[in-house]
């Protein structure tokens, strides 16, 4: 029993430690807790929770909700723009992994991002361009697409994260972070990581990784909002690596839980563009 019990101890260190070796060489690990330094800070807020509890506030608590509606402020920044491009847009959102964004300016189209949870695509008007491909692809993505409307969608559905995957936490002195880890080609391998303000359990990042453990996509939530019952970010920053894209949705008039039509989820081909799949 005593053999055992040794056993399987040296099999959990070596997952919690395997993961975080191959990580290292390719993610800057964290160095400051900025959360420390907002002013108004009391550090007899500051919570201590187990893993499990963490694990189940993430799961059951944050973004507990089946639909989102709302109007968007957009601004991207990407070397393909000249600058920073900023416009108005609508986002729909429903479980599972099913997004719609729309993004106008001047009462015109300027781009159209769906995903119905196991394609997506990107329109582009202008340039008579579409541009898509599977969800949740294994191989790095073409960088020629600088935004991935999938990635999107995985933002807001945290549970899904943890299916089928380990995990492990580590305590900082103002927020948790929680890592999922994957597996590739029998390698463990890190698939996202989730940092958890340790005062009001707000999600404020969420990273995703690439099957090789370079970063695919980082994500920032701020000025949460209750709506409905519902702690819900108004701010979600999103930043794609590859491509040196950042996009910035600032949510107003948000409604959760309203039926959406399926229509809106839906791809329809425009007239005279160019399909291209990634």
């Amino acid at each position: 029993m005593q053999l055992k019990t040794f056993i399987t101890l040296i099999v959990l260190l070596v997952l919690l430690i395997l993961p975080v070796g191959c990580a290292t060489h390719r993610v800057s690990p964290y160095t400051g807790d900025e959360l420390l330094d907002r002013p108004g800070i009391d550090l007899r807020n500051i919570q201590t929770l187990s893993f499990t509890k963490v694990k189940e506030i993430i799961r059951t608590e944050r973004l507990s909700f089946n639909t989102l509606k709302a109007k968007a402020d957009i601004r991207v920044t990407t070397p393909e723009i000249n600058g920073e491009f900023r416009c108005n847009g609508i986002v729909r959102f429903q479980k599972s992994g099913k997004i719609r964004v729309l993004g106008s300016k001047l009462a015109k189209t300027v781009f159209d991002m769906l995903s119905d949870g196991e394609d997506y695509w990107f329109y582009l008007p202008n340039e008579k361009v579409v541009y898509t491909g599977k969800c949740n692809a294994a191989k790095k993505r073409d960088s020629s697409v600088y935004i991935f409307p999938d990635d999107i969608a995985a933002l807001l559905e945290y549970e899904k994260l943890f299916e089928g995957r380990a995990s492990y936490m580590e305590t900082e002195p103002a927020f948790w972070l929680v890592h999922i880890l994957g597996h590739s080609g029998g390698t463990i391998v890190p698939y996202s990581r989730l940092k958890m303000d340790r005062i009001d359990n707000t999600v404020t990042e969420l990273t995703m990784f690439n099957v090789d453990s370079s970063i695919r996509a980082q994500a920032s939530f701020q000025d949460y909002a209750i709506i409905n019952g519902q702690s819900i970010p108004k701010t979600i920053m999103v930043h794609w690596s590859d491509t040196k894209t950042t996009l910035t949705l600032t949510l107003n008039n948000i409604h959760i839980n309203e039926p959406l039509k399926p229509e809106i989820f839906h791809f329809k081909k425009p007239k005279k563009s160019k399909i291209i799949e990634q």
